[in-house]
Parts: C-alpha cells; structure tokens; sequence
C-alpha cells in the first residue's frame, strides 16, 4: 500500500535526522574549480513585507521597490505567526492586524515581477521563552518547513528558501533552541529533504551567517568562518546549494579593521571565504544582509556617506568572483517595536532603527518630499546604470598600479559604463582611453554632473569627491523612433519633441545635448526624466499629462548663478519697476523691454520664471562683445542689437551646455 504525502514526509525527516547525525571521523575534500555564477539579477532588498507592512501600505511599498530596481527581496515567514499549536492548522492570511499575512505580501511582490528568497525561521510559538531539547520539536520543523515551500514553491512564487538566520549568533542561534553547532546542521539536513520532497526544485539557502569582529566572540557566538567550517567537518555541505553571509563592517568597504587578530579588507574577507567554500565543495555566495546606519554616533554614518558605501559595496560584490546577489538590509527604517504602527517612534540614537532607505513615516507616501533618503537615491542610481551589464575589466582596485586609493570597474552589454572613485587623493585626474564620442558623467545618487568629451580619443576624468562614486556612460545609444540630430547624435520624441516644437524649437532651445534621463527632483528625490538642450533642461510632469505643465522647463537660470557662487535671493532688490516695464515682488526685480515682450512670447511665468537679476552688462569671452543679460529662474536672456528686428535679437542663453558640458578636466 502507498505511503501518504504524510507518512512520506515523516520518513524522510527521519532519515535527515539520522543521518545528519551520522558525523565523519574525517572529511574528504575534492578540490575544484568553481563554476561560472549568474550575476544577472544582483541587486536584492531585506524587505519583510509581511512581518514589518501592515496591509494598507504594501502596495506604495512595493511600488518603491520596483522605483528603486530592486531584483531581489528575502521575505521572512516566521513559524510562530503561521502555526500556534503542535501538529495545528497553518495560518497564511495574518492574525485581523493587517500583518503576518503571506499570501498578501508574498503575491504582491511576485505579480511586481520581483524575485522572492524566503526566508524560514525560527523556533515553535509552543516553545517560545523555554528551552527544550531539538528533539521535542525538529520533526514539527520539517512539516512547517514542507507547507510552506509546498505551499508558495509549486505556485512558482518562491524558488529559494534560506534555512535560519544568523544561526551563528548567540540571540538567533544558541537562544532560539540551537545549542550547538550541530543542532543547525541537523534542521538544514530536515529543511532541505522537507522542501526538496514539497518542491523538487527548490533551492536551499545556507542561513545567512553574521561577521563577528570582537575579540574574542562569546562563547556560544562564532564568527561565520568557524562556523562553516564547522558545518563542513560535520558533513552538512550536502544540505544547501548557496552559502550566505552577512558581511557588515565597522567601517568603509575598502578599509582594514581588525577582525579579532588580523586586518581585513572585504576584498580579503571574500577570497577567504572563497578558500574556506573550495575546501569542501564550490557553491556561489549571496550575501543576503549587508548595509550601514545612519543613527547619530557610533556605528552609524552620515546620509550621504550610507549611500556612498552602499554603491561602493555592491560594485565590489560584483567583482568577486563566486558573490551572485546582494542584499541591503533594510528597505525602510525601523520603529520602536511597541509603538502603534500609525503612530511611529522614531529614535535616531539608536543603530537598529536607521539601516532603511527610506525614513519611517505614517502614512508611506511617495510623494513625501522627506521619505528617500540619499541611500534610495544610490541605490537607484545603481541599479539604473548598472541592471543588465555584466562587469568585464577592473583597471585599479585600490592596491596596484600608479593609481593608489582609486577603484575602476568596467561593466558592459548593451551599454559601456565605468565607476570609479577614490578615498584618499584630493583632484585626481584619470585618463580613459574611450574610443567614444562623450561621456556623460553622473553623481553617485543619480544627478547628472557633466557631459565630457574625449581629446585624441583620452578622457580627462577628475575625481575631485574623495569616497564618492561617479557614473561614466559612454555614448548612450539613440532612442528609437525619434528625431535624429546630425549636430550631437541625439534624439528628441514623444512630449518633448512636441514641446520643443511648439515653443521655439532650435531658436528656442537649441539642440538635445543628451537622451531622456533619470534624475533625482531636488528636494524629493523623486524619480524625474529630464533632457538636457543647449539652452534649458525639459522636465516631464505625468501627473500633469495633458495640461498645460506636463513639460516644463528645468531651475537652470538659478542652477547656474549657484555654480559662480551666487546666491540670487542674497543680492540687492530693487523697490519698483520703470514706466513700461513689470514689477515682480515675489523676487524683487524687474522686466523691461526688449525681454519683455519675448518673455511673454516664450510663455511667461510658466515656462520662463520669475526674473532673478536685473539686466547687467556682459562680454563674451570669445569675440570680446558687450551685450546685455537677465537672469530668470529657468532661462538667461541675451540682448544681441546687431540681430534687430529678427527672431534673434533676444537669445535664450546656452544655459544647458554652460552647465553640464566640459571639454577639458572638469
């Protein structure tokens, strides 16, 4: 007579258990070279949706991670919330809270088309707050273990499923019912026949093992190196397809602390893991927590410096042979755990509550002009430049060659894009041999910062922001169906070329000096396509989409005079306006004939802004010629009289090529 489903699984947890516990006297070792890693879908998030949203929020949540390009999120299902009684029922919908229900979190982020790692832990709800012995609730683990993948791996949901975490660790490990080193190795030998038998194509995830950096660790905690070693003398490698580590740092990515005897950069500590995992079989690594706080003092960091070291790192990451995927931890900062969820107690003293990219507020609203914080706009810089390339050339990792403290990554495909930066030397100046025709060169967060090109097919790239990466995207390719320009190789389409059109066109603009962007709005951070012109930046509103400001013209007027250190509101006013003139007592200034008249033609207020000077005389540095300019919000004007009574007495200044191009070191 056929065995039930049930009886079936008993057996094989029982036979997991026997002979996990079956230990060698000696391991034997075959040494081999590692296989190719997929690095394709390297960009993962610790997101917890379903432990950490309530219900209402989940869907602003996950549409953020899809504006952040996350690839991969570790979803956390606890044992105690989805089964309450030994051999009881399993509750996937939550407890009435808006939390705890899976289904809900698990389906919202895979119709997202978001890669799901779930993440299985810890002891029994019957358990909690005493200490039995394994034996008293391993064969119940195995069933948990079995419904769950059973239940979210044949719906195609969920594929991978990372057995504990931080097992290694004394709160997580020793605390929650596993005592010994061995008491792990005999739950990952059960989950791993459990969710093999619920879904033949599982994958399993070694628990992801924390750095321990003290000396020396307490007793019942291990550093992840002990630790895996362990696990491989114990014949345990068999249990898991990919080993995951934790690999937080008290300082930099590049930097040396001590790790209990001995420096250690992350380069250092990954080759040593690669060591350790060859020894006893080559699996990928994913390191499925990593990331920096940005509380006040000890350990955290400054807002700008998290998200510095959060590009820095992935880009080391994927420079590392055996390393596929990388986790931040976390999306979202924390709370105070008893504070109501719609009434967040926020600290930011406290470590564990400032590892988010966002800042927790109530509601979560996109539209919040202070909920990204700079990290969020890194990490979709990153992933924006970065997703679909695959890393072909690394020129100077900080150690070799005439460029000391300088990092140089090479990623290519369908796009060529370097980033580079440098932690020590003040105005280095890097040549790169291109083979281009520009480069356009982006901040770390995403904000454009200059167009260069090449002189004898040689960039002259300045890296003058010490530990702050920059983008080098070389000839962005041309959008299709869309109108060409000889003259920059640039194309315009959809609502700007109608706009460009229908409101000056080349006398009124110039030429597209770039392709549709990605840049972060100023102040939100928010995610705003923009296209730079000779002379202004189109700025595409969608939520305006067929009204009048669905495109509107970018702060360049005021992006500029901050460049030559002027502050417009910080300069004398005047108190009036001469007769024929218009007074503007929102700036302070006026607005006279001849740029009246053509202010008003280009769309006045709207488009133009207010004026933010008054006329002054200039000389073109070229030919030496006087002429007269104002400054607007959004434009400069240029009076040119030998043009009178044409279309071009009043010139829109080459504000957009002023700003972004540089045609020797920047």
């Amino acid at each position: 007579m056929p065995l039930s489903i049930a009886q079936r699984i008993s057996v094989l947890i029982l036979l997991a258990i026997l002979l996990v516990g079956m230990v060698p006297s000696r391991v034997s070792v075959v040494h081999a070279q590692p296989p190719a890693r997929d690095k394709g879908s390297p960009f993962g998030m610790v997101t917890a949706i379903g432990n950490r949203v309530r219900a209402d929020e989940i869907d602003q949540y996950v549409g953020l991670l899809r504006e952040a390009g996350v690839q991969w999120v570790r979803e956390e299902i606890f044992w105690d919330r989805v089964q309450h009684d030994p051999g009881g029922p399993f509750f996937w919908n939550g407890d009435g809270s808006g939390f705890y229900d899976y289904d809900r979190s698990i389906s919202a982020q895979a119709s997202a088309g978001i890669h799901i790692l779930g993440l299985l832990d810890y002891n029994p709800a019957w358990f909690k707050g005493q200490a039995p012995p394994l034996d008293a609730w391993i064969k119940d683990w195995g069933d948990y273990v079995y419904q769950t993948v059973a239940r979210y791996g044949r719906s195609g949901q969920v594929k991978h499923w990372e057995i504990w975490n931080e097992p290694n660790l004394t709160g997580s490990g020793y605390s929650s019912g596993l005592y010994e080193i061995s008491d792990y190795a005999r739950i990952l030998g059960v989950a791993h026949d459990a969710a093999k038998a619920a879904d033949p194509e599982a994958t399993i995830v070694l628990g992801g093992l924390a750095s321990v950096w003290s000396v020396p660790p307490a007793p019942t905690t291990y550093d992840y190196f002990d630790y895996l070693d362990a696990l491989g003398k114990l014949g345990a490698w068999g249990n898991f397809d990919i080993v995951a580590v934790h690999p937080y740092r008290p300082d930099s990515p590049e930097g040396q602390p001590l790790r209990r005897d001995h420096p250690e950069t992350f380069p250092e500590e990954m080759r040593r893991l690669d060591e350790l995992v060859a020894r006893y079989g080559p699996k990928p690594v994913w390191l499925t927590e990593i990331g920096w706080a940005t509380n006040r003092g000890w350990p955290g960091v400054p807002e700008d410096r998290q998200g510095q070291f959060l590009a820095r790192l992935y880009i080391m990451a994927l420079a590392t042979p055996n390393v596929e995927k990388v986790f931040w931890y976390d999306f979202r900062n924390d709370t105070i755990p008893t504070a109501p969820y719609d009434q967040p107690v926020y600290n930011d003293s406290y470590h564990e509550l400032n590892y988010g990219l966002l800042r927790r507020t109530y509601p979560l609203d996109p539209n919040a002009p202070n909920l990204r914080k700079p990290g969020f706009l890194a990490y979709r810089a990153m992933t924006n430049e970065l997703s679909g390339l695959s890393l072909t050339e690394v020129p100077a990792d900080g150690r070799r060659g005439d460029m000391p403290s300088t990092y140089w990554y090479r990623f290519g495909g369908t796009r060529r894009v370097d980033v580079l930066w440098n932690t020590d030397v003040s105005n280095q100046v890097v040549p790169i041999p291109c083979n281009c025709r520009e480069a356009l060169v982006r901040h770390w967060n995403g904000r454009v910062r200059f167009l260069i090109f090449p002189e004898n097919g040689v960039l002259n790239l300045t890296l003058d922001e010490q530990g702050a990466p920059v983008y080098v995207e070389y000839d962005p390719p041309a959008a299709q169906n869309a109108r060409l320009f000889p003259e920059t190789g640039h194309t315009l389409r959809g609502s700007f070329r109608s706009f460009w059109e229908a409101n000056g066109g080349l006398a009124g603009f110039g030429y597209p000096l770039t392709e549709e962007l990605i840049e972060p709005e100023a102040g939100s951070g928010r995610p705003r396509v923009v296209q730079y012109f000779e002379r202004a930046r189109f700025e595409y509103f969608p939520e305006f989409a067929g009204s009048p400001y669905e495109v509107q013209l970018g702060l360049l007027g005021v992006a500029l005079l901050s460049r030559f250190g002027v502050d417009w509101q910080a300069q004398p006013k005047v108190p009036n306006a001469p007769p024929g003139c218009r007074f503007f007592p929102e700036s302070g200034h006026s607005l006279c004939p001849p740029f009246l008249a053509r202010w008003q033609q280009l769309g006045g207020l709207p488009l133009m802004g207010l004026p933010i000077t008054e006329p002054f005389e200039a000389t073109r540095p070229d030919t030496g010629q006087k002429y007269t300019v104002q400054y607007f919000e959004r434009a400069r004007f240029e009076h040119h009289p030998e043009n009178a009574g044409t279309p071009y007495e009043v010139l829109l200044g080459l504000l957009g090529r002023e700003l972004i191009t540089r045609f020797d070191n920047p």
